[in-house]
């Protein structure tokens, strides 16, 4: 913003121009210097400032500061340097204007700051860097670069006096000159919106829209801030939900607040298929408009404040992180501390200010910047209409959420919960029945059954279907896990009407034609042949087939390739008949329903089905090993050996379950002991991690690693060490806090969809569980003890029961895995040897 018209990117250039030497250091000795001491050097330029940076050991400081401080006061612009430079930059601006996404962006400024220093791209344009030489950058520095305007921010294991000394000491030669003052200058105020519509060679179009907004300092930037955040920042917010989730018109959104000191814009970023701009514009601007009239949620407010205070906190891990932000906030607010008070500011908003913001952004008129396929006419005249018109009258509604009921109609279960929040329904119609029933010649009929049967009825063939789903934004697919199978439906409240002749006929009336079936077939024959290319996945189906033998948990979901070959049409029809009739049935819904209605409209179709059909099998009893088990398995080449240690744990109805959903939790992620310990300490793997499945019949517990194979033993017996932390000694409490908000926050996040919801409720209730056993379960949790943990831990994960599943590039023996796997006395009682002779051995 220092520059005049004919100077545009000379800022950007004196960035580059720093680097090529001094009166004592010549090119390219700056990095290598700072390199040699194993650090970094770099720089970037801004609108308001140019930053030069190091970070490197603090015991190199002295030299660092040194480097530094010779950089940016002493260049010697040598003539033929800035020549070939300036080449550099040239290839830069080009590679910029290839670019689609950053000429989106620089028109965007283009047009929203006309007339300003802020519509001109930082590198400058062409004609003008080209008029830069070595005395205008010279004239330039003198300029600029002086006492009034440097700051400068160190940040790490220093002592505090010394840094001072020294700085005093290498800058004390910088010229006592006063700043100048960035002039007045705003975003532009239009009577209309002013659209820039560019083709180039790309597959999708991309647009970006801005609002003119205030300054950063300005006291009503955190509610412009916290109310772009809101919307639209991650996948949870409601931006995105709505366009990419819902509506699916959008394949990627996002709204923000970009600051700088005199005037700043709130954007909203879309990308869609070229055929869905006007649209994707259209429901983005009455999605806006539908928020400022029923304001924004405080749920929303709370997901963003809590975000931005971890990344408040995240941001000062790294030294060169923390320096960055004492710098903004010291160029932009005159103070470097002025980070806590910003958040405190954040922190404050409320809905109602927030909205408030929202509604004055949407009272001016935007800038619309766009790229789309050169094979794609924009009709700049309709999204002209789109962006120019009235605000829409909406009328606010207030949100209903009832409690989560179950209800009877004959052997039909219905579980409801009506959110209307979002108008959209999911429902989840669940059947017994499942992998767990297929019998020993048709296996692998269940994977069969979920691909085809949404796949053609008699009046809608397989893409009619498609289309319509697809047109609607709505979902319908089938389902087949172990115990259940079922039909998942998703769409917008108003679309049933569309949605339900073909729900019904899926439901009642599925063809399995021929055609689709051999397509289905071949494509599940080819998974199957492949299954067990991935040596990860060879290491879990080794180890299930160990754990659980001949039950049904033992073996593929995908079925076999004897048995998938000779599966027919008539197959899938008898499976069908089987498993999909009213005894047992269960219809969860969640979202925006009638409750009298839909269970009237649902039950008219369910009604039409047979009564029963198959009765599920009796519980085959798994028996557990009194052994420890080693599988293992060559495959060759591989750069990684797989390690999978399972335990047999018990069933639903086990109280302790609970307690090993906290024990998984405490070893789990980064803050968790196997990554802090295995990972992060050790560096045996990039992968390390706990897994604990949670069946109706009996679960598994283990520990998975993926590591070198050299170190594939460490592996083994750091795994057993943990483990024996486990058993021998009580997690902290610390652990145990953390353990808990780790598994209620993931758990509460799961649900934070309506269908997530949905399938949740209606499995627990199928399983006995009962359909509200999620309104109890954060309470079970909480009430977990560390002597709870530690005495299930005993039980049920004893060393010597354990299963142990590898996959290796070279053959093993198994004794020498025994041997890293079991602790001294257990080697000393197996083998009869002594302490000395084991070590020997």
């Amino acid at each position: 913003v220092y520059e005049s018209e004919k100077e545009a990117g000379i800022s950007h250039f004196l960035e580059h121009a720093l680097f090529k030497g001094t009166k004592k250091r010549k090119v390219g000795q700056i990095a290598s210097e700072i390199e040699s001491r194993g650090g970094d050097i770099n720089a970037f330029t801004s609108f308001e400032e140019t930053c030069y940076y190091t970070t490197l050991a603090s015991r190199y400081f002295s030299e660092g500061m040194d480097i530094i401080a010779d950089a940016v006061q002493n260049p010697v612009f040598d003539a033929e340097e800035m020549a070939k430079e300036k080449e550099v930059i040239l290839e830069e601006i080009k590679r910029a204007y290839d670019s689609p996404y950053k000429v989106l962006s620089m028109n965007l400024w283009k047009e929203s700051f006309a007339g300003t220093p802020y519509s001109r791209p930082v590198l400058g344009y062409e004609s003008t860097v080209r008029n830069i030489n070595h005395k205008t950058l010279r004239n330039y520095f003198d300029k600029h670069y002086h006492a009034g305007t440097l700051s400068l921010f160190i940040v790490g294991d220093i002592d505090k006096e010394k840094a001072f000394e020294l700085a005093r000491s290498q800058f004390s030669k910088l010229k006592p000159q006063k700043a100048r003052a960035i002039p007045n200058l705003t975003p532009r105020i239009l009577r209309a919106p002013k659209i820039i519509a560019l083709s180039k060679d790309v597959q999708e179009s991309h647009l970006q829209i801005a609002w003119p907004a205030p300054p950063v300092t300005d006291l009503s930037i955190p509610a412009f801030d916290v109310m772009c955040t809101s919307i639209g920042q991650g996948e949870s917010s409601r931006l995105f939900q709505y366009l990419v989730k819902d509506k699916k018109i959008a394949l990627d959104c996002q709204m923000g607040l970009v600051g700088t000191a005199k005037g700043s814009l709130a954007t909203v970023a879309l990308q869609m298929a070229p055929e869905n701009l006007e649209l994707a514009l259209k429901e983005t601007l009455d999605l806006l408009e539908k928020t400022a009239a029923e304001g924004i949620d405080d749920s929303e407010l709370e997901r963003l404040k809590s975000s931005l205070e971890s990344e408040v906190v995240s941001g000062k891990e790294t030294v060169e992180g923390y320096a960055r932000r004492l710098g903004y906030y010291y160029i932009q607010f005159g103070d470097p501390d002025y980070e806590k008070k910003y958040l405190e500011a954040v922190l404050a908003v409320d809905k109602d200010q927030a909205t408030e913001k929202l509604n004055y952004i949407l009272n001016t008129k935007p800038v619309l910047s766009m790229i789309h396929p050169k094979s794609h006419t924009v009709n700049t005249k309709a999204i002209g209409a789109i962006l120019n018109r009235k605000k829409s009258k909406v009328v606010a509604v207030p949100v209903e959420i009832s409690k989560l009921e179950l209800k009877k109609k004959g052997n039909i279960r219905f579980v409801e919960k009506v959110i209307t929040s979002l108008p959209i329904v999911s429902m989840k119609i669940i059947f017994p029945g499942g992998s767990r029933e297929e019998s020993v010649d048709k296996l692998g009929v269940g994977q069969l059954f979920q691909r085809l049967w949404t796949a053609g009825t008699p009046s809608f063939s397989s893409v009619q279907i498609a289309h319509t789903l697809e047109s609607l934004g709505a979902s319908l697919h089938a389902f087949s896990g172990k115990h259940t199978l079922g039909l998942s439906v998703e769409f917008l409240s108003k679309h049933w009407s569309i949605i339900k002749p073909i729900l019904t006929e899926i439901i009642l009336t599925p063809t399995f034609d021929e055609n689709e079936f051999q397509t289905e077939k071949n494509i599940l024959l080819r998974e199957i042949l492949a299954e067990r290319d991935t040596p990860g996945a060879v290491c879990q189906l080794n180890l299930m087939k160990a754990v659980y033998g001949s039950h049904p948990y033992g073996r593929s979901s995908l079925g076999t390739e004897k048995t998938v070959s000779k599966l027919t049409p008539q197959d899938l029809k008898n499976y069908y008949k089987n498993f999909v009739h009213k005894k047992s049935a269960i219809v969860s819904t969640v979202g925006a329903f009638q409750k009298n209605i839909w269970e009237l409209e649902i039950q008219s179709i369910l009604e039409q089905l047979p009564e029963e059909g198959h009765k599920p099998q009796i519980k085959i009893k798994i028996e557990a090993k009194n052994q420890l088990e080693i599988i293992t398995e060559k495959k060759t080449p591989l750069l990684q050996s797989h390690l999978l240690i399972g335990f047999l744990t018990n069933d639903f109805t086990d109280p302790d379950r609970y307690a090993m959903k906290l024990l998984s939790s405490c070893l789990a992620g980064q803050g968790g002991r196997l990554f802090l310990e295995l990972r992060d300490k050790q560096s045996l793997a990039y992968t390390v991690s706990p897994m604990n499945s949670d069946t109706p019949e009996r679960g598994m517990f283990g520990f998975y690693i993926g590591c070198s194979p050299e170190k594939l033993f460490t592996a083994i017996r750091e795994i057993r060490k943990e483990l024996d932390k486990v058993l021998n000694q009580p997690m902290s409490h610390k652990e145990l806090d953390r353990a808990k908000q780790f598994w209620i926050g993931r758990f509460e996040l799961d649900l934070q969809r309506f269908s997530s919801q949905a399938i949740l409720y209606g499995l627990d209730e199928m399983y006995g569980l009962g359909y509200d056993h999620v309104l109890t379960i954060a309470d079970k949790i909480n009430e977990v003890t560390r002597e709870q943990i530690q005495k299930a831990a005993q039980r049920l994960l004893k060393p010597e029961h354990a299963t142990i599943s590898i996959v290796h590039p070279e053959e093993l023996e198994k004794i020498t895995i025994e041997k890293a796997w079991s602790a001294p006395k257990e080697l000393i009682k197996k083998l009869g040897r002594s302490p000395k002779e084991l070590i020997t051995a």
